[in-house]
């Protein structure tokens, strides 16, 4: 069951205790900041209505938390209404305060910055216009900021300029973490896939132990049928009635045999699949190459001139998966070979692999490593070159090795993957 896709987890849905302790802090604040002007520092405005406002929203936050439970998630709907009513409160507090001339107007521009982090675009766009229009209505229409004398009224140039300023805050704190949480929604979409796939190979290593073991106990009885079914035809002797059927039963248990037999040998079911804990790394690219000879008809050639060390590595499932899915896409994109380039010395190991397609284009270049950067492959098959280059990049970063994409000279695209040994050595791989 894939936590990630109930309804209640697929959106940045916000806690309704989370809203509601914000509240409390705004709340506490405004309360704190009246008091101290009205009562210290002895500046008259319109006091009692300013409290009415704080103490509507206390009102409504201890309702909120008397009916709701701490778990208890808000929609998109149901946050846009609760940002709105923030905006008004505050709105309205600087309202009979001085407008955009008193000091705090610069939280004008947190309920946006709140809505394009965990609410829609629709409802970012309601709530950033309805910000700049009451920003406008504020630059405007407003009591005059308590304490101030005539001399010191701010002028208009002034205010307009705070307009625009708050204006351009607000755009740009819209966009910018509206930007910031799509990323971060496209990585944790990728990165629950990520984390299906490794549970998927770690099934698999299950089911093939599991399936060694039925092999190993199935292959007694079999044995026994089989001596039993020689021993019965010896004792009947050319009678044809029972001689033929005989026959078969002894060849379909040497069938069965030789299969339990592959299986334990091969556990996985798939030729590339059968590894042990350690192998050498040359033999490694060799097994997962094998793999692919069978699949594609395109010409796969493997360079180890400059293979000079060879490394006893640790076969891990995010190397295998890794590798496999550089050398697919490899394959996809080429027009009718690979290049694979092994190198290694003494202080580290190094995996190339070129194609001779059409090399990748400049914006794609710039985005490799990013989640679904093709938008095309994700909508068809949600396994497009960018998720799956995005999962290689991160199991092989997390192990250390450093992943580079770059276009050759003539025609064509490369991967390149580079492990220290030192890098090595910490990790226990080798």
């Amino acid at each position: 069951m894939n936590l990630a896709k109930l309804p209640e987890l697929n959106e940045n849905q916000i806690k309704l205790l989370t809203l509601i302790n914000i509240r409390w802090v705004a709340i506490i604040g405004q309360f704190v900041t009246i008091s101290i002007v009205y009562f210290y520092f002895k500046f008259s405005f319109n006091i009692e209505l300013c409290y009415l406002l704080v103490l509507f929203s206390s009102a409504i936050n201890i309702l909120l938390q008397i009916r709701s439970k701490k778990t208890d998630l808000l929609s998109n709907k149901q946050a846009t209404f609760s940002v709105i009513y923030d905006l008004f409160q505050l709105s309205g507090l600087l309202f009979l305060t001085g407008g955009l001339t008193n000091p705090f107007s610069i939280f004008i521009v947190a309920p946006i910055t709140i809505a394009a982090g965990f609410l829609s675009i629709r409802s970012s766009i309601q709530i950033g216009f309805l910000s700049i229009l009451l920003i406008i209505i504020l630059s405007i229409f407003y009591f005059e900021l308590p304490g101030l004398e005539t001399n010191y009224l701010f002028p208009k140039f002034y205010i307009l300029g705070l307009v625009l300023a708050l204006c351009t805050s607000i755009v740009f704190l819209a966009i910018y973490s509206k930007r910031l949480a799509m990323e971060s929604s496209q990585r944790n979409d990728a990165f629950n896939i990520l984390q299906q796939i490794l549970l998927r190979e770690q099934e698999l290593k299950s089911l093939g132990g599991l399936a060694a073991a039925a092999a190993h106990e199935l292959g007694t009885p079999l044995n026994t049928i089989s001596l039993v079914a020689k021993e019965l035809k010896k004792e009947i002797g050319t009678d044809k009635k029972f001689s033929q059927d005989l026959d078969l039963l002894i060849s379909q248990s040497q069938r069965c045999s030789e299969i339990l037999k592959q299986i334990s040998k091969n556990p996985y079911g798939e030729k590339e699949h059968k590894f042990l804990d350690k192998s050498s790394f040359r033999i490694l690219i060799h097994e997962i190459v094998d793999s692919f000879k069978d699949l594609s008809e395109k010409k796969i050639i493997l360079n180890e001139n400059d293979y000079q060390k060879d490394y006893l590595i640790t076969k891990r499932i995010e190397i295998i998966y890794s590798l496999k899915n550089i050398i697919d896409n490899a394959l996809k994109f080429s027009s009718k070979k690979i290049e694979i380039f092994l190198l290694s010395n003494e202080d580290g190991l190094k995996i190339k692999v070129e194609d001779d397609g059409i090399g990748f284009s400049n914006q794609v270049l710039k985005s490799l490593g990013d989640p679904y950067i093709n938008k095309k492959n994700l909508d068809n098959s949600k396994e497009g070159l960018g998720l799956g280059i995005f999962i290689a990049k991160v199991f092989l970063e997390r192990l250390s090795a450093n992943i580079n994409f770059y276009n050759l000279k003539d025609k064509g695209a490369g991967v390149e993957v580079l492990w220290q040994k030192k890098d090595l050595i910490n990790l226990k791989l080798i």
